[in-house]
């Protein structure tokens, strides 16, 4: 390789990562904590369906998985701006991990899963 070609791959990478650095630091104070926790909310429940759609599993453990991420998928989604208020009541750290403990939380108390997966297992027995 060149030098010519060395600097200009170099000064892209230092270009990059300034600019990532500059956005990083300023972008915090910009952007309302509701968006952030709104957008978690959205990426969770993409993750509930991507297991949910383990359901058809010859495992009987895997399809509980599937069913408890069914159910919460569909509990986060029909209630997603109360979420959202309840995670600024909290004031919930901006974390993936703080925010999906009180997303799990909140959905444990709200909703007796007992009932509900032994419904969903009677009709799933294989």
């Amino acid at each position: 390789m060149n030098c010519k070609g060395f600097i200009a791959i170099i000064g892209t990478i230092i270009l990059v990562v300034g600019s990532a650095q500059a956005g990083l630091s300023g972008g915090s104070d910009t952007i309302k904590p509701s968006l952030i926790y709104g957008a978690f909310i959205d990426d969770y429940v993409e993750k509930c369906e991507c297991q949910a759609s383990l359901l058809d599993s010859g495992s009987l453990n895997i399809r509980k998985i599937a069913m408890r991420a069914t159910v919460k998928g569909a509990y986060l989604k029909a209630n997603r701006t109360k979420m959202i208020r309840h995670l600024i009541e909290v004031n919930a750290p901006l974390n993936p991990s703080r925010i999906e403990y009180h997303l799990n939380q909140h959905f444990a108390q709200a909703v007796h899963p007992d009932e509900v997966y032994t419904a969903l297992l009677k009709g799933t027995t294989k």
